[in-house]
């Protein structure tokens, strides 16, 4: 019988964790079971310090702060991760003054500043900023909490995830992302007064040679809880099983993309012989 995982290995999901395991099982087990240390794409770094530079501005002007310049911001951000993850970073083809370069080219955009300019959080009457704000889900037959954190939520009740890339997003990518439900769906078992069209807003900054920003909203519906349900109950019925496929076929599995290419694929090999 294949091994269960049940219990203190396991005592929460996530939206990431959640959509891990459906791009691979193999590398969810890697990661979330084995617990294997890999090193940090320094893409990865990147997204991560762009993330932090726009919400530690929105957050100094919410709070009524003397807010620095994006660019200020950027360079401690961007010193911070690259120092905290240190010897851990996978340059591959970039290096870090390019990748700093890339990251100032960005914020330093107009058309990237009027936009994050005019993104404001959701204030409580008791000064909480809903930045980085975590929500639960109870998901039926799932013992586990499903836990996640929401980049933001505006000022119209709207809550909404920063995101950069390569290459603008289309409407369809938007609507086919599966995140947006469960954020929704978990605010609104938290009976948290969402907008009455469950609203969601992709933010999306890319890094090409003329950066663009894109505020992209869609709407979400009640009917569509039942799937996300479903879903994560037979990702927890995989997970609990020991059912850990691996997935060769999606774009993830390739030396560039998966940290555990090479380890997933030497077993393969032993295995075979």
């Amino acid at each position: 019988m294949p091994p269960q995982v049940e219990g203190p290995h396991v005592s929460r999901l996530s939206y990431s964790s959640v959509s891990a395991y459906l791009t691979c099982g193999r590398s969810w087990k890697f990661r979330y079971i084995d617990r294997i240390p890999v090193p940090t794409a320094a893409r990865l770094i990147f997204g991560t310090a762009i993330h932090d530079t726009i919400e530690a501005h929105i957050r100094s002007r919410a709070e009524g702060q003397e807010t620095p310049l994006l660019a200020d911001i950027w360079k401690t951000e961007w010193a911070r991760r690259v120092e905290q993850e240190g010897d851990n970073i996978v340059w591959g083809q970039d290096s870090p003054d390019e990748l700093y370069m890339t990251g100032l080219r960005v914020l330093q955009t107009a058309e990237v500043a009027e936009t994050i300019e005019g993104i404001s959080p959701l204030v409580s009457p008791y000064g909480h900023l809903y930045i980085e704000e975590w929500v639960s889900m109870k998901v039926p037959d799932v013992p586990i909490p499903v836990v996640g954190r929401i980049d933001i939520i505006t000022e119209d009740r709207v809550p909404g995830d920063f995101k950069t890339s390569s290459q603008t997003w289309s409407e369809e990518r938007a609507l086919a992302e599966l995140q947006p439900l469960f954020y929704v769906g978990a605010l609104r078992q938290q009976r948290f007064p969402l907008s009455e069209e469950m609203r969601f807003r992709h933010y999306v900054f890319t890094t090409a040679e003329e950066p663009t920003a894109q505020v992209i909203e869609t709407q979400r519906h009640a009917g569509e809880l039942p799937f996300l349900f479903e879903v994560i109950r037979e990702v927890w019925q995989g997970i609990t099983a020991g059912v850990f496929v691996p997935n060769p076929g999606v774009w993830k599995c390739s030396p560039q993309y998966c940290e555990y290419w090479a380890m997933c694929r030497g077993r393969a090999s032993d295995e075979e012989s």
